[in-house]
């Protein structure tokens, strides 16, 4: 995962033109790669994306002065400034009216469309020929935008819609896997919402999941692989996607069919979408082992909202409440904006600052920060060589498939909440990354949705993960489709628990330790930390979040005081490289102090 990168993306909509300040700031600082971006649809307040008129205008109608239009705008304020650009492929309004079709809540529908997908190809075509032609010395990269929210999430699996329906018995023949055809092709979801489906009895909704994902996908590889035979060799291409954490069944879950056919060079995914209360150690959703073992970036996209933000939309709507929620003050917004940035140098992540509704970056302090942070980056992104965590949660597509989406965010968003206020840093991967990435490092192995087991699976648990002294924990309802059959002794068999026993139960194996939580909820931030410990996983810090690797070291406090950091070796030298001043030499451990609240990042130095 080489090459990250530091940028700065411009706000949505009419909040673009009254920043323009923000941006000249942003060039002081040093922050040269700007995202712009240039689209013709509306979020999904109603609002639009683009403070400019569209630049699609009918079927093969485009007006790329108004593209252009917005590089120069740029320009005229950062005149050193080079582009990651949008290219957004959902359809405008006159399109959606005109198909009756609309790609940004029903997007699987658009592959099947045949029309859809000749005109949003020939836009994809021209609007490249444009930027490549006219830009290709500024544009570093686009980013390919399509779907809810522009990350590709298929709003309504559960919707029949006219053209899936028409292509989902024909897929089912062709692809489902045998054991999972559904013997009565009829997609009806089952009116449950916290279960398991059963595939003898109710084979039909998983199936057109499948259906579903693979759709997407394909319309994925669509166009990327179409972009990438339309530019530069050097241009970069990103998406929204691959968030099979945060997104589960809504058209991400094929991500790894798409990341080995048509790869992006980096994948996007917001801050918002973990939690960010000041005190824990946030968090992101790109699963680290499946973006690594392929040497696909991930860019952390933080739209942490800063206590001076902007949240007015419009005089009749003033967004609140849920990921709307932010920092309450310029003291939190620098001790959160740099555990961000800690973060994502630990963990080699490229990072942009998103000014969404306008207002985020004006503070004096926060502005300090970020000058700081500009040459922190510099001098510090390539020194980390990534992840040091010893905690890691896995996370099997297989399963996602046979879980009502509501059963897949009590597994994987709550715990993660939990994690991340205890804390504790995590590595993510899915199934298929266990048998190409090296474990040894994992002291605590969490497997958020094990529902579907068979011979193969056991085989390797047993050969690579429930071994070597590890802490292996298993939720829910593990195992309980066993070689395609349902059936809730399979747990027991699985696990050696009864289903339905309440609690956290615990078995020492031979040489491993087997944990068995029917319910994630009753893994509190004590029994997490606890599980931790005795699993042997190093904790750095007391009353504290961390992140670290070999070479650097985050530390995130909510209240202030003096810390005891120990390491897990001895550093020749301890350096705070937000403060430039050296804190402990030839030491495996040393006291530091910490605002209220407050973020160290410390570099690790070796003989």
């Amino acid at each position: 995962m080489e090459n990250t990168m530091l940028l700065y993306r411009l706000p949505y909509g009419k909040f673009l033109h009254t920043e323009w300040k923000t941006l000249e700031f942003m060039r002081d600082a040093g922050i040269n790669l700007i995202e712009i971006s240039p689209m013709n649809t509306a979020n999904s307040f109603g609002e639009p994306y683009s403070d400019y008129p569209l630049i699609w205008k009918r079927e093969y109608l485009y007006d790329f002065d108004l593209l252009d239009r917005q590089f120069e705008e740029v320009l005229t304020h950062h005149p050193s400034a080079r582009f990651i650009t949008t290219v957004d492929l959902n359809s405008p309004l006159w399109l959606t009216r005109k198909l009756s079709m609309d790609s940004f809540y029903n997007l699987s529908d658009c592959f099947h469309h045949k029309l859809w997908m000749e005109l949003t190809m020939r836009y994809l075509d021209a609007f490249l020929n444009h930027c490549e032609t006219r830009w290709g010395d500024r544009v570093e990269g686009y980013v390919i935008a399509c779907g809810r929210t522009l990350e590709w999430i298929e709003h309504a699996n559960e919707k029949l819609t006219t053209q899936k329906v028409l292509h989902f018995q024909e897929w089912c023949k062709a692809y489902a896997p045998r054991q999972y055809l559904p013997p009565v092709i009829y997609p009806g979801m089952p009116h449950r919402y916290d279960a398991v489906y059963d595939p003898d009895t109710e084979a039909a909704f998983p199936a057109w999941l499948r259906y579903v994902n693979a759709s997407t996908a394909n319309l994925a590889i669509e166009f990327v692989t179409a972009t990438r035979s339309r530019i530069r060799k050097e241009a970069r291409i990103g998406m929204f996607y691959s968030h099979i954490r945060n997104s589960g069944i809504h058209g991400h879950l094929d991500c790894e069919r798409v990341l080995d056919t048509a790869p992006p060079d980096f994948v996007i995914g917001a801050a918002c979408n973990r939690p960010f209360a000041i005190g824990g150690n946030s968090g992101y959703i790109g699963v680290t082992e499946m973006l690594r073992r392929r040497k696909i970036n991930f860019l952390f996209e933080c739209d942490r909202i800063t206590s001076d933000a902007n949240l007015k939309l419009t005089d009749y709507f003033t967004l609140s409440g849920g990921i709307w929620n932010g920092w309450k003050n310029p003291q939190e917004d620098v001790a959160g904006l740099k555990r961000e940035i800690g973060m994502c140098l630990v963990n080699r992540l490229s990072f942009w600052f998103f000014n969404i509704w306008g207002g985020m970056y004006r503070a004096q302090e926060t502005r300090a920060m970020i000058r700081r942070a500009v040459e922190v980056w510099n001098e510090y992104a390539a020194r980390s060589t990534g992840s040091a965590a010893q905690i890691l949660l896995v996370i099997d597509p297989e399963s996602n498939y046979q879980l009502h989406s509501k059963a897949q965010m009590d597994r994987f968003g709550e715990l993660e909440t939990r994690i991340s206020a205890a804390g504790l840093p995590a590595d993510t991967a899915t199934w298929e990354d266990l048998k190409h990435v090296d474990l040894s490092r994992y002291r605590l192995v969490i497997f958020l949705n094990l529902v579907v087991v068979d011979d193969t699976k056991i085989a390797l648990l047993r050969e690579k993960l429930c071994c070597a002294g590890r802490t292996v924990v298993f939720l829910h309802q593990a195992g309980i489709i066993r070689n395609g059959t349902y059936a809730p002794e399979n747990v027991e068999r699985f696990t050696g628990f009864p289903e339905s026993l309440p609690g956290i139960h615990i078995r020492k194996q031979e040489d491993w330790t087997e944990v068995y939580a029917p319910k994630a909820n009753d893994l509190s931030e004590e029994e997490i930390r606890r599980l931790a410990e005795q699993a042997g996983v190093h904790i750095y810090v007391r009353d504290a979040a961390f992140h670290a690797s070999a070479e650097l070291l985050s530390i995130h406090c909510g209240t202030g005081g003096v810390r005891e950091i120990r390491l897990p070796f001895r550093a020749k030298r301890v350096t705070e490289i937000f403060d430039n001043r050296v804190v402990a030499q030839d030491a495996d451990s040393f006291m530091d102090s910490f605002d209220t609240p407050g973020t160290n990042l410390y570099f690790l130095e070796r003989d």
